[in-house]
């Protein structure tokens, strides 16, 4: 059953402006429940405003993301890699879902969407803001039976992905942070959490959570600690979500289909296109220790090159930062 708020939102959907006494009685409730209904909208971020006399009207559209439609736009080759693909409207966090489900079955090819989160994440303990309709939340699962030496990298070819999608929809230039951020014009168009549950020895089984921002609304904007971008201004406008959701499925079947055969080294070509590290001065900070030099792209197994003190040093991990030359 949908949420009262959101069944609002869906009323509210069509971006023009309804009046308080219509969605009441459409909904059996007082027009103050309407009220209450919207101010919680409002904060999930929302923007949502108040027309005189015409009511309650979305500041823009809004697209919900379906299955059905979703999967009409993917490949019969997509669509067999994934056999499960479940759109939630709210939800605490699409890759905690995921992570309790492999614990009793399988979670391989099941791709799951939340139109919110209540507690999302990103790398480092991180929150990932995003609210309704303003990007796509998503995470996949996906089983390695075998998986190849170079599973460190996972993350690199994740970020192929999604970079390659991202062209698939018209935007040039995006350039990927290692290990897992994609940029545009330096801010963060997407992030990539990958969290991992391992058999000694064995078979892995991996959720790959994204967050992909599509058309933030500046009030949202305004309270994000970092530089951001969304599709919607990089491109002008904001191709409909269904769409993204499809290019991105589209694209990670692929490239989690090459990693698992190969490996990342057929890959780190593709990932010298969109480096946007290669040749800048870069401060890696490990446990203990802080390495400043220049970045040389990676190694064929994914590790970060730095050439510093003279010699050049491969490292698996770090937070890395851009410096000023």
């Amino acid at each position: 059953m949908r949420d009262k708020t959101f069944e609002l939102l869906a009323a509210l959907a069509d971006g023009r402006a309804h009046s308080g006494a219509d969605l009441a009685r459409a909904a059996g409730v007082s027009r103050a429940a309407i009220w209450a209904r919207v101010q919680r909208l409002q904060a999930l971020g929302l923007e949502i405003l108040a027309v005189p006399g015409k009511g309650y009207r979305l500041a823009q559209a809004f697209e919900f993301l379906d299955e059905a439609t979703i999967r009409s736009q993917l490949s019969a080759v997509a669509n067999a890699a994934i056999p499960a693909l479940t759109c939630l409207e709210v939800t605490d966090s699409t890759n905690e879902r995921l992570l309790q489900q492999a614990t009793t079955g399988t979670v391989h090819g099941h791709a799951m969407f939340a139109e919110y989160q209540s507690a999302g994440r990103g790398r480092r303990g991180d929150v990932w803001v995003a609210p309704p309709g303003s990007g796509l939340c998503v995470s996949l699962g996906w089983r390695f039976d075998a998986p190849p030496a170079t599973m460190s990298a996972l993350g690199l070819a994740v970020g192929i992905a999604v970079a390659r999608a991202v062209d698939d929809l018209g935007l040039g230039g995006v350039r990927l942070k290692w290990p897992n951020d994609v940029l545009y014009e330096g801010r963060k168009l997407a992030g990539i959490l990958i969290e991992m549950r391992a058999e000694h020895g064995g078979p892995s089984t991996v959720v790959i959570g994204i967050g992909l921002n599509v058309h933030i609304p500046p009030n949202v904007r305004a309270g994000i600690s970092q530089p951001v971008v969304d599709l919607h201004e990089a491109l002008g406008r904001a191709p409909a979500r269904n769409l993204i959701a499809a290019r991105l499925l589209e694209a990670l079947t692929v490239r989690l289909a090459d990693f698992a055969r190969s490996g990342f080294a057929p890959l780190a070509a593709a990932w010298s296109h969109y480096d946007g590290l290669a040749g800048r001065c870069v401060q890696l900070e490990l446990p203990g220790r802080t390495v400043v030099g220049v970045a040389r792209g990676v190694d064929p197994t994914g590790m970060l090159l730095i050439e510093h003190e003279g010699r050049v040093e491969a490292f698996l991990s770090g937070h890395v930062r851009v410096r000023a030359s």
